[in-house]
């Protein structure tokens, strides 16, 4: 606790005393904390800065995989007859189509029946589609209606799709419906009747139209797709076709005989462009970034967080110089961003002339990814070096701005441990102080009452001396 010292013998104002000579011990500490406030600033402004320098980074990233730079596509003529599109495999072409027909899947039907409910009988069913596997279905009591029928066999989940249908006319229908188009892909459908007879119409063989036969009607023929590609008649058994034209898949939607179109495969290079602008207006932001960091008014005096700072001036200097990397091994005519259509202004911000970059993707494509991918150890492409340039910046736990972050932050808890110390002192040193005022207060007082002690004994003598006289 502190002492109160009021100076009321000396008639000082030991309370202002002691609080500017504290102020004077404390300009230390004031000094410290105006340096500690300017580590905490450079930590944020390494934050901001790190932020940037990783947003470039992603957006370069994205520039390191080949594939992103191979991108097809694929155009269809006529959207409502055909669509088209295309995988990294495909080549650049054209090509005139003309759908004569399309695949379908066959259908076939039993004969008639009053309701779904009535009983047809029970047995067994052997259902195959084409040459795929065979499925035997066993029809129990519990089964042996007509819808029974059919949720038995999609229960078994075999190639075809089991219905019942009613015409509207009293008549009711199982229905099969193979799960493959194509000519090849029709349905088999044999029968044992439990009833030992399978050639009459009674029983589980009165599902046959024809039971002498053993067929079934059939409501719609198995058919291939039937399409011409420039001139050459091709036949397909499904309308999704990804077998005729390398790396392209079709996808027929409707017959359209007598009327070819157009279906064009080109190199997709909006995708790259995307990529390459999101690149210079990352950079654009990390410039300013790094500007108003080092920023300095001269008129104010106000000065950015990093102002004066190497590191921010090296990383700075350090990219602008990257931006003029080539690539050995590519060709000249594409070996360097500003042969890309990316320019750097007179204000040290780039741009992207997208139309300069697509003719270098179609005129020298293989090259154009060479430069931002390559691997090649002591070649690497631009994307690959400028992503290893700036992990060694951002990565965090070995990264530069990270070791400048970590020596900042000791350098504040050293900070804040010398100003503990010093308050410390400073608190022994302000008890002292009061002690020494109050000692000093003390021996005024015993000072002022040896004074008056002395003072009463002069009068008493100088009383005595003036008696003394009278009497003579």
């Amino acid at each position: 606790m502190s002492i109160g010292v009021g100076g009321l013998v000396s008639g000082l104002d030991t309370e202002t005393i002691i609080s500017q000579l504290m102020d004077i011990e404390r300009r230390p500490i004031l000094l410290l904390q105006k340096k500690e406030a300017a580590d905490q600033a450079k930590i944020s402004g390494l934050g901001s800065l790190k932020s940037a320098l990783s947003s470039l980074q992603n957006s370069m990233s994205a520039l390191k995989d080949a594939d992103n730079f191979i991108s097809l596509s694929a155009t269809s003529g006529n959207t409502a007859v055909l669509t088209a599109s295309a995988s990294q495999d495909a080549v650049s072409g054209e090509y005139q189509v003309e759908v004569t027909t399309l695949a379908q899947a066959q259908q076939v039907r039993s004969s008639a029946f009053t309701s779904s409910d009535e009983v047809v009988g029970t047995g067994t069913l052997t259902i195959q589609v084409g040459t795929g596997t065979s499925f035997d279905i066993e029809i129990d009591s519990d089964h042996e209606t007509l819808g029974g029928i059919a949720t038995a066999i999609n229960e078994a989940e075999t190639d075809v799709a089991a219905g019942v249908v009613h015409d509207g006319n009293g008549n009711y229908y199982l229905t099969l419906v193979s799960q493959e188009t194509g000519a090849s892909n029709t349905i088999s459908f044999t029968l044992a009747d439990a009833d030992g007879n399978n050639d009459d119409a009674s029983g589980l063989s009165g599902l046959y139209t024809d039971p002498v036969a053993h067929t079934l009607t059939q409501t719609q023929a198995a058919e291939n797709a039937d399409l011409t590609v420039n001139g050459i008649a091709v036949a397909r058994a499904t309308n999704t076709i990804d077998d005729l034209i390398d790396g392209v898949t079709l996808e027929l939607k409707q017959e359209d005989p007598g009327n070819p179109f157009t279906v064009t495969v080109a190199r997709n290079t909006s995708s790259v462009t995307a990529k390459l602008q999101d690149f210079v207006e990352k950079y654009n932001s990390l410039m300013d970034v790094l500007n108003e960091l080092q920023s300095y008014n001269p008129e104010t005096g106000e000065a950015g967080l990093l102002q004066g700072d190497s590191t921010s001036r090296h990383i700075q200097s350090r990219l602008q110089r990257f931006l003029y990397t080539q690539v050995n091994g590519v060709a000249g005519a594409v070996n360097g961003l500003s042969r890309l259509g990316i320019e750097m202004g007179s204000n040290g911000k780039l741009s992207l002339d997208s139309s300069e970059l697509t003719a270098a993707l179609e005129s020298h494509s293989a090259d154009v990814v060479a430069f931002f991918t390559q691997e090649t150890t002591g070649n690497e492409g631009i994307a690959v070096r400028l992503d290893n340039l700036l992990d060694s910046y951002v990565k965090s736990s070995t990264g530069i701005l990270a070791a400048k972050e970590k020596g900042l932050q000791s350098s504040i808890e050293g900070i804040e441990d010398q100003i503990e110390r010093i308050e410390f002192r400073l608190a022994k040193r302000e008890d002292n102080l009061r002690h020494q005022f109050e000692a000093l207060e003390s021996l005024l007082a015993d000072f002022q009452a040896t004074s008056g002690a002395l003072d009463r004994q002069l009068a008493s003598l100088d009383n005595l001396n003036s008696s003394i006289y009278r009497k003579k």
